[in-house]
């Protein structure tokens, strides 16, 4: 079997057999990959602690039919709010459940890999709840399943004031091409996703965000993701246990 070496985060894992993972990890040069990783819940396997949610690490693998092997994996970072912050912990299981429907697997996205590094740091200090829809909303973005909110869906007019907005047309809708279904899309809520959208993780700049306005945004969005998925999301389950 061919070796080859890659970046990558772990977004998944499940237990196989009595002592293997099946783990998805989204690497640098190769996109979303799945692979196997054989003893790793042993105590005493090297692979151990490399297998676990959202560990960045150097990774060897053996190229498969199916699925990849992990032959060695060297931890670069690991998050230790994710482990300790249940609440921080869920949000991001939500995220890397988002990512795994709907990034393509074996397409390379460096660019939104680096992305995913700045998220999971911001995961540390960050507000986990913001954090999770910022980084939904440019998933959703990079994978080209976005929402229009600054333009108007049918005769592309720039949106400026209070608006309306069409769930199953996907966007925003100024008030000469309101249709039936559309509903009102208040300025501060399409501040708010433009803002989350286009946030720089390395240079954020500050957020004033109400309780209502991000409630509105996040039933927003997850009725997009939703309606794309078609079954219901387990982390989402998760979720509605701890709020």
């Amino acid at each position: 079997m061919a070796l080859y070496a890659a970046e990558g985060i772990v977004l998944g894992a499940k237990n196989w057999g009595e002592a293997d993972k099946v783990v998805t990890i989204f690497t640098r040069d190769r996109g979303l990959l799945r692979a196997a990783a054989f003893g790793c819940r042993r105590p005493r396997s090297p692979l151990a602690g490399a297998m676990q949610m959202f560990v960045h690490a150097e990774f060897q693998f053996a190229a498969g039919g199916r699925l990849e092997t992990v032959k060695t994996a060297a931890v670069r970072a690991h998050h230790a709010r994710l482990s300790l912050d249940l609440t921080a912990l869920a949000y991001a299981t939500f995220v890397s459940e988002v990512i795994r429907e709907f990034m393509p697997e074996g397409i390379a996205d460096e660019a939104f890999f680096d992305r995913l590094t700045q998220i999971l740091t911001a995961f540390e200090t960050r507000n986990p709840r913001v954090t999770a829809l910022a980084a939904v909303l440019q998933t959703l973005a990079a994978a080209g399943l976005g929402q229009s909110y600054e333009r108007c869906l049918h005769c592309g007019t720039q949106i400026t004031g209070d608006a309306f907005f069409h769930v199953r047309e996907g966007g925003a809708l100024c008030a000469n091409c309101r249709t039936e279904g559309a509903t009102f899309f208040s300025e501060e809520l399409r501040v708010l996703l433009v803002g989350l959208e286009g946030l720089d993780w390395a240079h954020p700049a500050p957020l004033q965000v109400r309780g209502g306005t991000l409630m509105a945004a996040e039933s927003l969005v997850l009725s997009h993701v939703q309606e794309l998925v078609g079954h219901p999301l387990r982390s989402l389950a998760f979720l509605s246990q701890l709020t």
